[in-house]
C-alpha cells in the first residue's frame, strides 16, 4: 500500500483524486498550499506527491527540487489545468515522474499514478536490507521486513505494534541499521521500567544540585541519542505530563534538563514500540492524540508466532545454534517428532517463549546430538501435550516431507546423515537471510572459516 500526497487548492478535484487513489487500496492526504504541503512532508513519508502548478502561495514547480531532494525519495507528478512546453521541460528536468493535465480522463490519471507507485515500490525493494537477526520467510514477516526497509530509509518516526515477544526491539534495531543514521547511537528507553518520578531526569538529564542526590551533571537519554535513534519501548506507559513534554521535544528537537534554565538540542530519529492499542488509549483519554499522530508516521504491525508457524523450524535452528555456540556445545539436530510437538503449541509468549524453551532443551540434554520430545523438561513437555489441539498440521506435513518423503524407517547412520544435511541447509538459508547475502557478514555471524562456508554453500547450492 502506497501513500500519496495531493497538493492542490481545488478542493473538489482533490477530493475526487483522493477517492480514486483510495479505491486502489492506497492512502491519500491533501494540502491546499505549498506551505501546507511542506508541513505534511515533514510529518510523514509519501511514495508519490501530486503537485499542482498554480497555488495560492506560489508556483508548484518551484517546490519540485525540494521534494525530489527529500531523503526518502518520493516520486512527484505535476498536474495542471493548462499544460505548456516550458512547464513540461522544467518539470522533467527537475525529476518529475509525469506532467499531466487535469482534463485527462480518470482512467489516464489512474494509470499514471499506479505506474508511479509501482515504480517506487520496485525501486525500494531493489535496495539492500540488513535484517539484524530477523528470521523467517513467511509472507506476513516479509511484508513487515519490506515495510521496515522503506521506513528506515526515510527520517519518519516509526511505531511498531506487536504482542510481547514478537521481536519489536529487533525491528527497531533494523530500522536504525538500515537508516542514514546507522553510524550513530541506538538508545533504548524502557518506559515501563522507569519510575514516573525520575522519568524527566532519565530522558532529559539534570544539573548538579537540581534535587537531592544530584551530585553531578548527567546527560539524559534524549541527548545521548543525538545523531542516532531513540527507541521508546512500551511508549503507552508514558505518563500524561511526560507525553506533553515529549511532544514539545518532537516539535522543537530541544529540551531543558532538570535544574537548568538553558535549552539543549538533540537531532534524533524516533522509533516507538507498544503491545497495546494506542488508538483505544486515545479514545479513553489515556494517551495524547497529537502525540499519537506524531509517532506513527510509519506503522509496523508484527505477526505473532502462531500466525507464522511455517517459520518455526528455521527459528528453532537459529536459536539452537545461538545457544550451543554461547555454551561451547556441539550443534544439535531437532527431530521431526519434537518439531511436531512444538508446532502444536499456540506460543502465547511468541519468539521469546520459544527461545526460553530452546535454552531449556539444551540445558536438559547438553551432550545429546539429536533432540527428541523426552529431552524436554517434564513440565514443559506436559504443557505442550496438553496445549496440542490440532494446530500445526500444515507445518507437520512440511516437516514430514523434509525428514523423509517415503515415510520409511532407515538405518540410524542414514537418519543422522539426513538430519545433519537438513540442518545445514536450513542454517545456511537463515544465515544468508540474516546477512542480506553479504558473504563477509555471513562469515562474521557464523564463525566459520572462509573455506568451510564456501564448501557448505556449494554443497547445498545456496547462493
Amino acid at each position: 500500500m502506497g501513500r500519496v500526497l495531493i497538493i492542490d487548492d481545488d478542493a473538489l478535484f482533490s477530493l475526487a483524486l483522493s477517492e480514486l487513489i483510495r479505491q486502489e487500496g492506497h492512502e491519500a492526504a491533501e494540502a491546499r498550499t505549498l506551505a501546507q504541503g511542506m508541513e505534511e512532508v515533514r510529518k510523514s513519508d509519501f511514495d508519490l506527491i501530486i503537485l499542482d502548478v498554480q497555488l495560492p502561495d506560489g508556483n508548484g514547480l518551484d517546490l519540485l527540487p525540494k521534494l525530489k531532494s527529500l531523503a526518502y525519495g518520493p516520486e512527484v507528478t505535476i498536474i495542471t489545468s493548462s499544460c505548456s512546453n516550458d512547464g513540461a521541460e522544467l518539470a522533467i528536468q527537475n525529476g518529475a515522474w509525469d506532467y499531466i493535465e487535469k482534463t485527462d480522463t480518470p482512467q489516464s490519471l489512474r494509470l499514471s499514478f499506479l505506474r508511479a507507485l509501482d515504480y517506487q515500490e520496485r525501486k525500494l525493494s531493489a535496495l539492500p536490507c540488513l535484517r539484524e537477526g530477523i528470521i523467517g520467510s513467511n509472507p506476513k514477516i516479509m511484508e513487515c521486513v519490506n515495510s521496515m526497509a522503506r521506513a528506515a530509509r526515510s527520517g519518519a518516526n516509526v511505531l511498531i505494534y506487536g504482542e510481547t515477544g514478537t521481536g519489536k526491539e529487533l525491528f527497531a534495531r533494523a530500522v536504525h541499521a538500515n537508516s542514514p543514521r546507522s553510524s550513530g547511537p541506538f538508545v533504548i528507553v524502557d518506559c515501563a521500567s522507569i519510575q514516573e518520578s525520575i522519568m524527566a531526569s532519565e530522558l532529559f538529564g539534570h544539573r548538579k544540585g537540581a534535587f537531592t542526590g544530584a551530585t553531578m551533571d548527567k546527560p539524559g537519554l534524549v541527548l545521548r541519542a543525538d545523531g542516532g535513534t531513540l527507541f521508546l519501548d512500551e511508549v503507552s506507559e508514558l505518563a500524561m505530563d511526560m507525553q506533553k513534554s515529549f511532544l514539545r521535544v518532537l516539535e522543537t528537537r530541544s529540551f531543558r534538563p532538570v535544574g537548568d534554565d538553558r535549552e539543549v538540542s538533540s537531532d534524533f530519529r524516533l522509533v516507538c514500540a507498544c503491545n497495546k492499542d494506542l488508538q483505544e488509549l486515545v479514545a479513553q483519554g489515556r494517551f495524547r492524540e497529537d502525540l499519537y499522530y506524531r509517532i506513527k508516521s510509519a506503522l509496523l504491525v508484527l505477526p505473532p508466532l502462531r500466525e507464522r508457524a511455517d517459520d518455526l523450524p528455521q527459528l528453532v535452528d537459529c536459536l539452537m545454534t545461538r545457544v550451543c555456540r554461547k555454551n561451547n556445545l556441539p550443534q544439535k539436530i531437532v527431530s521431526p517428532e519434537l518439531l511436531r510437538l512444538l508446532s502444536r503449541h499456540p506460543w502465547p509468549g511468541n519468539i521469546r517463549e520459544l527461545a526460553n524453551v530452546v535454552e531449556a532443551l539444551v540445558a536438559s540434554a547438553p551432550m545429546e546430538e539429536i533432540l527428541f520430545p523426552p529431552h524436554l523438561p517434564r513440565d514443559l513437555r506436559l504443557q505442550f501435550v496438553i496445549s496440542g489441539n490440532g494446530k500445526g498440521e500444515q507445518i507437520e506435513r512440511t516437516i514430514k516431507v523434509r525428514a523423509d518423503s517415503t515415510g520409511e524407517v532407515t538405518a540410524w547412520s542414514e537418519y543422522r546423515k539426513r538430519g545433519l544435511e537438513n540442518l545445514e541447509e536450513r542454517y545456511l538459508s537463515s544465515l544468508m537471510n540474516a546477512s542480506g547475502g553479504d558473504f563477509r557478514q555471513a562469515l562474521t555471524l557464523s564463525g566459520l572459516s572462509q573455506a568451510r562456508l564456501y564448501s557448505l554453500l556449494r554443497k547445498h547450492n545456496v547462493r
